[in-house]
């Protein structure tokens, strides 16, 4: 068993909690009030500009080799996330000028702030460590979901939702696994898991925010 899998069983009371979300729930089974989702579209654009921060910042502390893996990751992971973010904004009636006005969330404020920090102040590891979950929590959470898919009525989730089930976003997290496989040194293991199981924290507190459409108090 390699690390990250070690992560993941360690954060499962977290982790198996998230396919069971309010959110995530309606809107697989596309019962989601609208505006929910447009909430959460457009907080997920600040949170994509700075993941793409945060893989350059692991890059540059790594070798050449790995280095060159995870911008490709990041590369793809634009290609599938990005697009499929522009297709989503054309749909819903938005625009990437409404994603850029639209104020960061304190969740969402937290969780950038959390993985830029992580990416800057510690190990490639704990860097990685710091964005795993959001890749691979949204593969489980497709996976567990995606039968409910058959009975929703609205398309445009289930062409948002169906995007996380494809083969290439699977082999995505993959290598996104193996490589924090090959960059943990097996030391600080403590501060590792404190990383993963934050981040999967907070994956939850997004989706929470997002249902709630909670905006700053004043």
């Amino acid at each position: 068993m390699g690390v990250a899998e070690r992560l993941y069983e360690e954060a499962a009371p977290v982790w198996r909690r998230l396919p069971e979300h309010p959110f995530v729930v309606e809107l697989y089974r596309g019962t989601l009030p609208l505006e929910k989702f447009k909430f959460y579209v457009l907080q997920d654009y600040n949170y994509l500009l700075t993941m793409a921060r945060v893989f350059a910042v692991i890059a540059s502390k790594t070798d050449i080799e790995t280095a060159g893996r995870l911008l490709r990751v990041a590369e793809e992971d634009a290609t599938i996330e990005l697009e499929n973010y522009k297709r989503l904004l054309s749909r819903l009636g938005l625009s990437i000028e409404d994603a850029v006005r639209a104020e960061p969330a304190p969740v969402n404020v937290g969780y950038m702030s959390f993985m830029l920090s992580t990416a800057l102040l510690g190990s490639p590891a704990e860097g990685l460590a710091a964005v795993l979950p959001c890749f691979w929590s949204y593969l489980d959470i497709a996976r567990a979901r995606e039968r409910d898919l058959e009975g929703n009525p609205v398309d445009v989730y289930v062409e948002w939702a169906r995007a996380y089930l494809s083969p290439e976003y699977e082999r995505l997290v993959e290598e996104l696994r193996e490589t924090l496989n090959s960059l943990y040194e097996g030391v600080g293991y403590e501060r590792l898991r404190r990383v993963f199981l934050t981040a999967t924290r907070f994956e939850w507190l997004f989706w929470e925010m997002s249902y709630r459409m909670e905006g700053w108090p004043v």
